[in-house]
């Protein structure tokens, strides 16, 4: 059979581009294995939710707090899905839940009504002494005007910032005055001096977001359990 030079260099194309989509997705699979997402509120099983997500951007374009975001290209093969980063912006586990509401696809569980049944992760406390109430250290303006940097577009974000700044000047027990876990002992308290994380922590992350020193973290999609028990992590 003869094979004249064009059709040699076309199968090698075709053959080499075949090759570079192979690597890419690999690439992009190991880039998304690589990372633990905190997702919204609602979000089905990480497999089932990557499965689900149709990346319409709808749960961005309702949230009160402007808490989701979209993820970039370094997402691997999450680009373009919904995260939280509680450091930036905590979830805020608004009534009704309108990311629930508008998720078209189902990869946000619509069966989740209520906050007791929200599992996003849960909160793990880094270096408990570095906690301003352990240091008897009053919450400043500063502390404060950090997290009303992101804005008041909503009345929620309002409210927050009102909440918020209602605490300058007191001992600082910021993470507890915007966790919405009811009993709100039951997800973090203060024994003695020191935060502690309790069995109804959800993983939202706004206790993140607030806390002046930067010593509350969220171990994402796991449960208590898993967490304080069979990791042998500090409570």
């Amino acid at each position: 059979m003869k094979i004249d030079r064009r059709t040699v260099i076309q199968g090698l194309c075709i053959a080499g581009t075949a090759g570079a989509f192979d690597v890419g997705i690999s690439f992009l699979a190991r880039k998304s294995e690589s990372k633990t997402l905190l997702r919204p509120p609602g979000a089905l099983e990480e497999s089932d939710f990557l499965a689900s997500c149709i990346k319409c951007g709808q749960c961005i374009q309702v949230c009160p707090f402007s808490s989701i975001s979209l993820l970039d290209l370094s997402g691997g093969i999450n680009t373009a899905t919904p995260y939280i980063d509680p450091v930036k912006r905590g979830c805020y586990l608004c009534d009704l839940f309108p990311c629930i509401l508008c998720c078209p696809s189902g990869a946000l569980d619509d069966e989740v009504q209520k906050i007791d049944q929200v599992h996003m992760g849960v909160a793990y406390i880094t270096e408990p002494k570095n906690c301003l109430n352990y240091k008897n250290t009053k919450v400043s303006k500063e502390n404060v005007d950090r997290i009303k940097a992101h804005g008041d577009r909503t009345e929620l974000e309002k409210e927050l910032n009102e909440k918020l700044s209602a605490q300058v000047g007191k001992d600082c027990e910021l993470c507890l005055e915007v966790c919405r876990v009811e009993p709100r002992d039951g997800a973090i308290k203060l024994i003695g001096k020191e935060p502690v994380i309790g069995k109804s922590c959800v993983g939202c992350g706004a206790c993140t977001e607030v806390c002046p020193a930067s010593i509350i973290k969220i171990a994402p999609a796991v449960t208590y359990e898993d967490y304080y028990n069979k990791r042998g992590a500090k409570k």
